[in-house]
């Protein structure tokens, strides 16, 4: 045994001891809560309270599918999604029609388009507006701070400057998204990202904050769980959009704290670019679904199909079949041949989108 105090020893085995850490914290020790603490805020209203309060109506920066608060579009790489951004920011601040249906409140609108140069904007605005005409109210940003290093002052000091602010839209989140530290988990980082746009959106009435970001490559049953990063991006926002392809043009499909989940359909216009609203997605496909079986009887010449043959030719599943069969027997547009089979009621005998439905009157069948 030595008495160096560079050696110390441990009594118990007689071993060296362990270094003393020095780079470990020390911290306060935690402070007893006082329960008759006067300056205690918690149950700062009551229930009853709750109940005579009155609030103002949900406001939308485009109706029925943009509601204040924050969102966030998610969507593949090079799909469209600027072009829906710029029709959305081009109608809200003009308070236009957005994709050729919604009528939109004018407002002051913050376009953050940080992928963009100047030449790219310019090139696709004018053939949105063919006419000319930029709308003033538009303020647009190719070059922005991240956040936590300046953004979120910057935001705020622009809102409190408008007169009536209704739309930021911040094209894409990789590019003002702080960089890890590497301490926390990723869906920490990914909530601590979203954390200042929500308190942003939610300080100003009537504000929506739309964050674009992308999806992940791997598909998914749900929609909304193709969104690249954790629950901790999609659980703090508000809204949750995804576009994506369907069929031959597109499909956005929403969720939200605020608004009834729905899937619209839109199509790409050949003249500006941009997309058009064409309708409810879920009924589209329905329709399209259900004519596909009518063309498969009609083709079939009289001869019954059954389910399983049906479910075959158009790629569905049996029981999906057997659902839309159903529905088309009650609208009098198929009729049972048998047990388990199907033809066309006599009355639709020649009525197949591939043939010649849309010309009834002629009798040799033929395509024009």
């Amino acid at each position: 045994m030595t008495d160096d105090p560079r050696d110390p020893i441990d009594p118990e085995d007689g071993e060296p001891a362990s270094e003393p850490d020095l780079k470990r914290e020390t911290f306060p020790p935690v402070q007893p809560f006082a329960p008759d603490d006067p300056d205690d805020g918690w149950g700062t209203f009551s229930a009853a309270d709750l109940e005579r309060e009155t609030f103002p109506p949900l406001r939308y920066a485009v109706p029925g599918l943009l509601p204040e608060g924050l969102a966030l579009l998610a969507g593949k790489p090079k799909f469209g999604k600027s072009f829906l951004c710029t029709d959305l920011v081009i109608a809200v601040a003009l308070g236009g029609i957005a994709f050729g249906q919604l009528q939109c409140e004018a407002g002051d609108v913050l376009y953050l388009a940080l992928e963009d140069s100047k030449r790219r904007l310019h090139s696709r605005m004018s053939a949105m507006i063919p006419g000319g005409g930029f709308p003033p109210s538009l303020r647009i940003e190719t070059r922005a701070p991240r956040l936590g290093a300046g953004l979120e002052q910057k935001l705020a000091r622009w809102i409190a400057r408008q007169s009536k602010p209704r739309l930021i839209v911040i094209d894409t989140l990789r590019c003002v998204r702080p960089p890890s530290n590497g301490r926390a988990g990723s869906y920490e980082e990914d909530a601590e990202t979203m954390a200042p746009l929500l308190d942003l959106a939610r300080s100003t009435p009537g504000l929506c904050v739309l964050v674009v970001h992308h999806v992940r490559k791997a598909e998914a049953d749900d929609a909304f769980d193709t969104i690249s990063g954790t629950f901790g991006l999609t659980g703090v926002a508000d809204t949750l959009l995804v576009f994506g392809k369907h069929g031959e043009g597109a499909k956005l499909a929403a969720q939200g704290r605020d608004l009834d989940s729905f899937e619209k359909a839109f199509r790409r216009d050949p003249f500006t670019g941009g997309w058009v609203l064409t309708g409810d997605a879920r009924d589209m496909a329905k329709t399209r679904e259900r004519q596909a079986i009518l063309d498969e009887l009609a083709e079939a010449d009289g001869k019954p199909l059954t389910s399983g043959q049906l479910a075959k030719a158009v790629g569905k599943r049996g029981d999906t079949i057997s659902h839309l069969l159903k529905r088309l027997l009650a609208d009098g547009q198929v009729a049972k041949a048998g047990y388990g089979k199907w033809k066309l009621p006599d009355s639709r005998s020649n009525l197949s989108n591939r043939s010649n439905w849309m010309h009834r009157g002629d009798t040799e069948g033929g395509e024009d």
